[in-house]
C-alpha cells in the first residue's frame, strides 16, 4: 500500500483555517457589561499561569489598574514580554493570536474594551466645545477607533460646558466624587470608584463637571 501524502500547500490552508477561542470569557476575566457597542472586562494575570491559545475577534485597548509583567507568546513560538504601568494603554488589533502568561508577583490587571462596532458620534453644536481636548487632559493614543485621554479632576477646577459628542468608556484610576449634570441645572454629586467602568452615549446636550471629594482620575475612550 501506498503511503499517503497531503500537499504543503493544503496542510498550509488547514493550519489558515484553524479558529481559536475568542480571550474571553475565560479564568480571572470578569465581565463588567456589554452592548451593542462595545465589551468591558475587568482581567487579572496570576503569575505562572497561562491563558489558552486564542483569537481577538475585536480591536481591543487595556487600560492599566495594576502594573506588572506578562509573557505574550504568538503561535510561531516566538514570545515577547510586555510591561505595564498604572494608566498606560495598549491597543490589540483584531485577529491577533497568541497565549499570555503572568510573571509579576502581584498581578497585573487591567480593563479590557472590545470595540464591537464603530462609535456613534453627534455632529456638534456651534459654541459647544466637545468633552476634550480640555486643559490638563493628556492624550494617550488615537488611531481610527478611539482616542484614550488621561485626565485628573482638581477640586475648584470646573470642567467648562461641552458636550460628549462621542461614546465613551471612561476607566476610573483613582475614585472620589464628581459634581456633574446639566449645564444650568443641579450638579448631584456621583461617586467614583478606583477600577469602575462607565459607558457614556453620545450627547450634544451640554454640561459640567467638577471634583468634589478627592481627585478622581481616569482614562476616557472616546470611540470612533
Amino acid at each position: 500500500m501506498q503511503p499517503r501524502y497531503i500537499p504543503v500547500l493544503l496542510l498550509a490552508a488547514v493550519s489558515q483555517a484553524q479558529t481559536y477561542p475568542p480571550p474571553f470569557p475565560r479564568e480571572g476575566a470578569k465581565k463588567l457589561f456589554e452592548n451593542d457597542r462595545v465589551a468591558v472586562w475587568d482581567v487579572v494575570w496570576p503569575k505562572g499561569q497561562p491563558s489558552p491559545i486564542h483569537e481577538h475577534r475585536y480591536d481591543q485597548v487595556s487600560v492599566t489598574l495594576v502594573g506588572g509583567s506578562v509573557r505574550v507568546t504568538r503561535l510561531d513560538g516566538t514570545s515577547t514580554v510586555n510591561q505595564s504601568e498604572l494608566g498606560s494603554v495598549t491597543l490589540t488589533t483584531k485577529g491577533t493570536v497568541h497565549r499570555e502568561e503572568g510573571l509579576s508577583d502581584t498581578p497585573q490587571h487591567k480593563i479590557m474594551v472590545e470595540f464591537k462596532v464603530a462609535g456613534a458620534t453627534i455632529p456638534s453644536e456651534a459654541g459647544l466645545p466637545g468633552a476634550f481636548p480640555r486643559e490638563g487632559a493628556v492624550k494617550l493614543m488615537e488611531n481610527d477607533r478611539v482616542i484614550a485621554w488621561d485626565y485628573t479632576w482638581k477640586p475648584g477646577r470646573v470642567v467648562p460646558r461641552h458636550a460628549d459628542y462621542h461614546d465613551t468608556v471612561s476607566v476610573f484610576l483613582d475614585g472620589g466624587a464628581l459634581a456633574a449634570g446639566p449645564d444650568g441645572g443641579t450638579n448631584v454629586p456621583v461617586i467614583r470608584t478606583t477600577g469602575q467602568a462607565i459607558y457614556t452615549p453620545a450627547s450634544a446636550h451640554a454640561s459640567t463637571e467638577e471634583a468634589v471629594r478627592g481627585m478622581p482620575r481616569a482614562v476616557i475612550l472616546e470611540l470612533k
